[in-house]
């Protein structure tokens, strides 16, 4: 049985529709220019259009940015009215299809509801449009002495809304704080039928904080959020070491996540190449751990203090401060800069739990040398027993054998982590046949509520619950991408 997936196009109700939308919606925010269009139906990513295919079949018709609230739920009872899909959007950078469409449609870009609605210094939570981002919401937090508890390393161009519907649970701050969803009072969103409802951690609606962090806006639309704070810090000290075996680098790495009672704001590993092509000096070892501390003058003194003790008994070999301050510096603009080393940048993002991140590790070393082609990796810690993995391969756009092998080479990883009960990171629309192969109860939960509130299918579809694309057939292409590269 065939089942042909018709998107919306049909040009008698696209007068109608955007003329209903004018009445409401500024016409300066409203747009089908084609341009437009192709821009905000792709991800911010260095990967080849070729990669993501749909986008060229499943490109928005509409974009619009409403300007608050009741705007973007008039926009959605709209859509909803003439069954037209919807796909919620910010800053676009957690790349994975995660903010693409896949059925056409309406495209929805968040960053006009940008407003900060209310800071209470006294109780330390901010009221904030989901659209803004957190560059602007740190600027101006600080003014008042205060600051997210955590955010992405992507700051500088994330929004605020993005960090929660991804996984929000490894970044800047999260081994301190904890993750996204921690640092939530309550938050407004904005139902597939165009229902505004609030949501809060004693809420015992249909939805609750937990299915709507992560979950990539299937269920609605974030529109503003309350989230709690806390001070600035008098003190930041940014140490590192370096190391000649993962072994050691992974103890030193983990130590200092399981033996210092007050975590550091920032920690991060890499290999050798991914500070060769994100840096023009870079260390002689081969791993990187280094660990920003963000606290008090004496508590900040003592964890670089232990922090000291641990490498050493570790081999550990002092890195330059000048070095790791521009990596804190730039830290934003790491996976930029490697992209700039090659012209066609690949890569996946692991979740790993830490008592298995050393057996990854090896893992990646081992499979890497089977190839020609060059590969990098960093992670960052998330939540306490938690790291996130990025590993990229570096290849040329002009040889396809090689492209493929590379997705085999992330794909093997991929089924070598699921397997021993760790997963991808990021999941977006590329990366949910994974889901729906290893983890079949979460996509059973998540696929009930789903047609609870969205019974047509109209929001962010293709992410967590369906796949456009199925294991098996990723599996034989990249399985015969390995014989014709000669693994």
């Amino acid at each position: 049985m065939i089942i042909m997936i018709k998107n919306y196009d049909n040009k008698s109700k696209k007068k109608g529709f955007l003329d209903i939308i004018k009445d409401f919606v500024s016409p300066y925010h409203i747009s089908d220019n084609p341009y437009e269009l192709e821009s905000a139906s792709a991800d911010l990513t260095s990967l080849p259009s070729y990669h993501y295919k749909f986008k060229e079949n499943y490109r928005a018709n509409y974009l619009i940015r409403p300007a608050d609230t009741e705007e973007l739920s008039m926009v959605i009872k709209q859509c909803r009215e003439l069954s037209i899909p919807i796909t919620i959007r910010s800053a676009g950078t957690s790349c994975f299809s995660s903010a693409t469409p896949s059925k056409g449609g309406v495209i929805i870009d968040m960053r006009r509801i940008n407003k900060i609605y209310k800071i209470d210094p006294d109780k330390m939570i901010v009221s904030v449009g989901s659209g803004i981002s957190w560059l602007n919401l740190i600027e101006a937090l600080a003014d008042y002495g205060l600051a997210p508890k955590c955010y992405p390393t992507s700051f500088k161009t994330s929004c605020v809304g993005g960090f929660i519907a991804t996984p929000g649970k490894a970044g800047i701050g999260v081994l301190k704080y904890g993750t996204m969803m921690d640092s939530i009072v309550s938050l407004e969103l904005v139902l597939p039928d165009g229902t505004i409802t609030k949501i809060s951690r004693d809420s015992n609606g249909e939805l609750s904080l937990e299915d709507i962090s992560g979950t990539y806006g299937i269920y609605g639309a974030i529109s503003e959020v309350e989230l709690s704070l806390t001070t600035l810090k008098t003190s930041l000290e940014v140490i590192g070491y370096g190391f000649s075996s993962i072994k050691n680098a992974i103890q030193f790495y983990t130590k200092i996540k399981d033996e210092l009672s007050t975590k550091p704001f920032f920690l991060s590993i890499s290999n050798q190449n991914f500070e060769k092509y994100s840096h023009i000096i870079f260390p002689k070892q081969e791993w990187l751990v280094w660990a920003v501390y963000y606290d008090d003058p004496e508590v900040t003194s003592k964890c670089v203090s232990l922090t000291k003790d641990i490498a050493l008994k570790l081999n550990g070999i002092d890195v330059e401060k000048s070095y790791l301050k521009e990596k804190w510096r730039d830290i934003s603009d790491a996976e930029v800069a490697i992209g700039r080393s090659s012209r066609n940048l690949i890569f996946q993002e692991y979740w790993i739990s830490d008592q298995r991140i050393e057996d990854f590790f090896q893992d990646y070393i081992k499979d890497s040398n089977k190839y020609k082609f060059l590969t990098a990796t960093y992670a960052i810690s998330g939540i306490e027993g938690w790291s996130r993995i990025k590993i990229f391969g570096l290849t040329d756009i002009s040889k396809p054998r090689e492209f493929f092998a590379v997705k085999a080479f992330l794909h093997d990883l991929s089924i070598k982590a699921f397997s021993r009960g760790d997963r991808v990171y990021t999941i977006g629309i590329v990366n949910t046949f994974y889901l729906l192969k290893f983890r079949p109860d979460e996509v059973i939960k998540r696929k009930k509520l789903k047609e609870k509130v969205d019974p047509e299918d109209l929001f962010n579809s293709y992410r967590i619950i369906k796949a456009r694309m199925k294991f098996w057939r990723i599996s034989l292409l990249f399985n015969t991408a390995k014989l014709l590269y000669k693994i």
